[in-house]
């Protein structure tokens, strides 16, 4: 909050206008999807209830598009990086939840930096920075990394980018059913139109195309992509699950 405004008037229910802080990205010749890969990543992040701040896209003066995510540092000073044994004490199956949405939308750069963690009751966390997920950030991008991307587990960094920082702190595989099943249950329809909307920020033709079929596939592909790569779970001593 950075300040409350005047009230809004007789007949809204005693509501004022409220000044919020928000952090705006925008694309880049260096990240031209950044803009589409934030809000694709905030859309399913929040529709799979993980803790991504409220976010929307505003305009500049030239038309310039920002991703706006609503700021949570209250004090104004740099957030420190998680310590991963630390956040994976605190919040325990999260974790895994946090692994299976990074795998569905391919994010390769889920460092500590970018995880922040309240430790104080009740303990709390927030997801942010996904410019280099989905299309990418790096070569290749677009429908490139798309193709690239298809068959790979992608957070154990093999195809390029960070090996997660949380990759090594689950510890049953069992945790990770529940976030599965949300991604898996994804709607058709939600995935079309979350698509269709980002279609404006960068994307061609066919990329807007191969993306929602890239999207309506991994859903499915997500549980196999972790059951086929448990060599790069080292804190899962006896798989059950999967």
């Amino acid at each position: 909050m950075v300040n409350w405004g005047l009230p809004v008037g007789i007949g809204v229910s005693n509501s004022s206008y409220l000044h919020l802080e928000a952090v705006g990205k925008a694309s880049t010749t260096g990240l031209p999807y950044c803009v589409a890969n934030e809000i694709v990543a905030a859309e399913v992040g929040r529709r799979v209830r993980l803790p991504i701040p409220p976010c929307c896209v505003v305009v500049d003066g030239t038309g310039k598009a920002f991703f706006a995510s609503l700021s949570f540092n209250l004090t104004g000073n740099a957030l420190p990086p998680i310590i991963p044994a630390d956040f994976a004490a605190a919040f325990g199956d999260a974790i895994a939840d946090i692994l299976v949405f990074d795998i569905f939308i391919c994010n390769s750069d889920r460092h500590a930096g970018n995880l922040t963690a309240d430790y104080a009751a009740p303990a709390r966390f927030n997801v942010f920075d996904h410019s280099h997920a989905v299309l990418g950030g790096n070569p290749p991008v677009g429908s490139a990394r798309l193709t690239a991307m298809q068959n790979a587990l992608v957070i154990d960094g093999r195809v390029g980018g960070t090996r997660h920082c949380l990759i090594d702190r689950v510890t049953d595989d069992r945790a990770f059913d529940k976030m599965l099943r949300r991604i898996e249950g994804l709607d058709d329809y939600f995935i079309t139109e979350l698509v269709s909307d980002v279609s404006d920020y960068g994307l061609s033709a066919q990329e807007v195309t191969d993306l929602k079929a890239f999207l309506m596939a991994r859903r499915a592909l997500v549980r196999g992509l972790i059951s086929n790569n448990k060599p790069a779970f080292t804190g899962i001593a006896q798989w059950s699950l999967l």
